[in-house]
């Protein structure tokens, strides 16, 4: 390269001086010999240096969703299609050596059909019939976003330093599993083409999903969380340092309101911000560790905060919602330090450890003595951001251990440890189960310990994880206990068509999660269980436990109380017990390609697991029957793939799922004729839970061009509740994504 920029720049001299006489000529170029290093190297681009670099990509997606026998839940949903696209941009300048600027763009666009409406100027009006809201996406009515949208950062390196700064609406990061950290243990199948997949052939995407799965890392299994605010992470520091620091506000725990003017309660997902920054509260995280310790290990020092502005008293929403409901006001600031290890202790030994302390400081207001004869009609007056009352919880301790070992050839092994106590609660954590970190619910969690983990827990898991010749098989065995009694409430999620089921819904979000799955329809309801609290509307929005089915961030969950007899629920009584929980699953698949002469594979993959909560030690939870068992699932899912060619794979659904529970009720409803005038009244009634969920489908996936892929699936689901026959459903689901990188 410089030898070709000298001879050029030798060739510019020569025929620039051509007409003057030789001597002068050469004189002439001598010269000039001094500056030409100087100028070819103020021309030269390092390795790393690109002025302008833009990647990204495009996306069209079509959704039809159709119940052929319907359920009155689904009233609104009978039938509907959806059309949408995105464009999403990945900008990235360096102006030299040690400057990276970049920015992330996500331009969405609905497909379906634009109407004119003022929810641009007012989101927070009720919008009319012939206004189209766009449910697929985002409850805030002024867009369709999904996926990382609108950062902007900068990355600066020079020497021992390196350091990246962000800020926007999404900023996915980690620290440590009981500070900042995701949890997802259910396997990823073939089936479901995640909206996130990042770029790869369709052979690719097959070998992780299918043939060889991933069991962690990577998008697939995403273990960073989602905020919006300002990130910093110094990744490289003297003497082997890394540190990183957050500045958030509580998107996913909106105690306050947005714009003072509505709340949902509980915002998870990705979309953390899209719009003003005014929620009254904070989120702060911080994280310094040392690395190569004992040369492969790692030691952290970790914070998390959650911290709220007193004066959110002041919001009609927050205030109210206790007083209705006749609570005093309160608002709970968390904070949360930890101390974790990770490394290879050897070389086949990896070791992940993280010792929590928890901190809640409570604030409870109160109304001021000149307003205390007020009326009833001024309940809501007299409150201040001054007058409450302070005081912090005696601190808990949490304990989290992963560890893998690779001593048995070819039988590779994960065990995990958990102890968390009842009033453990770290928000961001893999110790929050839904995702909802307002959410401190007592309620013990199906496959809990095993999937998700929740306060109030301690137990053990493990995974063996062989693979052999055309093979592979996976065995996971956990068992998991209540530390002290808590309620029998019991949450549950629909793992084989819950997806699609919440999708359908019209009152589905992927980033705005909590709705209640019916709560979008004119006229009619699910038959639900009989849940914990049956308040109102006007009731504490973040402590509800009304049973029934409540979305989630792409899931569906259903909950309610194992009561043991109807006269608890008149009596307000809800049962509690230390309550067990078991698992056991086997995930298989096998290439049987050669058994048909080819080299094409065929990988069939099976998928089973039995789960159940006992209020006593079960080891295996088999039947609903079992002595002291509260509920009990099977859940099963065979899945054939075939590489059909290289660049055009099929995928086949075959999967059932059971839900089984003695110890339900429902509030049915008769008219008494006992007087002249018919009154309503209301009993409660026990109604096993007997769920058959059902699911066959097809698919493929295509690279119909370099860097240009084609996803389709059809999918056919059944729901029947046996003693509750109004909440059965069929159900057609097609959807259609092209993706095309650049």
């Amino acid at each position: 390269m410089r030898k070709l920029v000298s001879v050029f720049t030798l060739v510019l001299l020569a025929s620039s001086a051509w007409a003057l006489p030789p001597q002068l000529q050469l004189d002439s170029i001598n010269a000039s010999l001094d500056t030409l290093s100087g100028n070819m190297e103020s021309t030269l681009l390092g390795k790393d240096d690109l002025p302008l670099a833009v990647s990204g990509y495009m996306a069209f997606r079509l959704k039809n969703f159709h119940y052929s026998e319907r359920s009155p839940w689904v009233t609104n949903d009978i039938a509907r299609t959806s059309v949408d696209a995105m464009l999403n941009v990945n900008v990235v300048a360096m102006p030299n050596s040690y400057i990276t600027l970049f920015t992330n763009l996500m331009f969405p666009f609905d497909l379906t059909g634009l109407y004119t409406n003022s929810l641009g100027k007012q989101p927070t009006q009720v919008p009319t019939n012939d206004e189209r809201v766009l449910y697929d996406h985002s409850t805030d009515y002024y867009s369709s976003t999904i996926n990382e949208e609108l950062n902007v950062g900068v990355d600066i390196r020079a020497g021992v330093f390196g350091a990246y700064l962000t800020a926007g609406g999404v900023i996915w990061a980690n620290t440590s599993p009981l500070a900042m950290w995701e949890r997802e243990t259910n396997p990823r199948f073939a089936w479901q083409y995640e909206l996130f997949e990042d770029e790869k052939t369709v052979s690719t995407y097959y070998k992780e999903k299918s043939f060889k799965p991933v069991k962690e890392g990577g998008r697939a299994f995403w273990t960073n969380r989602s905020f919006g605010g300002v990130y910093a992470n110094v990744y490289q520091l003297p003497f082997d340092m890394h540190a990183q620091f957050l500045v958030s506000q509580p998107a996913d725990m909106d105690a306050g309101t947005r714009d003072g003017l509505r709340m949902y309660g509980g915002q998870p997902g990705e979309l953390e911000m899209s719009g003003s920054y005014d929620y009254r509260g904070s989120v702060y995280a911080a994280r310094l560790a040392k690395d190569k310790i004992a040369d492969n290990l790692t030691v952290g020092l970790n914070y998390m905060g959650v911290v709220f502005d007193d004066a959110i008293i002041y919001e009609d929403e927050f205030r109210g919602q206790w007083i209705n409901a006749g609570y005093a006001p309160a608002l709970l600031n968390t904070h949360v330090g930890t101390v974790d290890v990770r490394g290879n202790v050897t070389p086949k030994l990896y070791v992940m450890a993280d010792v929590a302390v928890s901190a809640t400081d409570s604030s409870v207001y109160y109304r001021s003595e000149e307003v205390a004869d007020y009326d009833a009609e001024s309940v809501n007056k007299g409150y201040s951001s001054e007058t409450h009352e302070s005081s912090m919880n005696t601190p808990q301790v949490g304990v989290y251990v992963k560890a893998q070992s690779k001593y048995i050839e070819g039988w590779p092994m994960t065990l995990e440890a958990i102890y968390l106590p009842k009033e453990f609660y770290s928000p961001y954590s893999l110790s929050n189960p839904s995702r909802f970190p307002g959410w401190r619910k007592d309620e013990a969690y199906l496959n809990g310990g095993s999937l998700r983990y929740s306060p109030n827990m301690m137990g053990l898991n493990l995974k063996i994880e062989p693979t052999f010749n055309r093979g592979y098989f996976d065995l996971q065995y956990g068992q998991h206990r209540q530390i002290d009694e808590g309620q029998d409430v019991i949450a549950f999620n629909y793992r084989l068509n819950g997806r699609n089921m919440w999708e359908s819904s019209n009152s589905w979000t992927k980033h705005k999660p909590l709705f209640v799955a019916d709560s979008g329809n004119s006229a009619g309801r699910y038959v639900a269980r009989t849940g914990a609290s049956n308040e109102t509307s006007a009731g504490r929005k973040q402590y509800r436990q009304n049973g029934g089915l409540w979305g989630g961030t792409w899931e569906l969950w259903e909950s309610f109380v194992a009561y043991e007899n109807a006269s608890q629920i008149s009596d307000g009584e809800i049962p509690t017990h230390a309550k067990w929980s078991s698992f056991f699953s086997f995930m298989g698949g096998y290439d049987i390609g050669h058994w048909f002469g080819t080299d094409r594979t065929i990988m069939m993959t099976g998928y089973a697991a039995l789960s159940g909560v006992s209020s006593t030690f079960a080891p295996i939870a088999y039947s609903e029957e079992q002595k002291d068992m509260l509920m009990t699932s099977f859940y099963g899912q065979f899945e054939p793939a075939v590489a059909v060619t290289p660049t055009f794979h099929v995928v086949g659904i075959l999967g059932l799922e059971t839900f089984r529970s003695e110890k339900a009720y429902v509030l049915e409803q008769y008219t008494s004729t006992v007087t002249d005038m018919p009154v309503n009244l209301f009993y409660y009634k026990k109604a096993p839970i007997n769920y058959l969920e059902t699911a066959m489908g097809l698919g493929f996936d295509w690279d119909l061009a370099g860097r240009v892929g084609l996803h389709v699936r059809y999918k056919y689901m059944t729901h029947s509740d046996e003693t509750a026959p109004e909440n059965d459903f069929h159900f057609h689901y097609i959807s259609a994504e092209t993706k095309a990188w650049f």
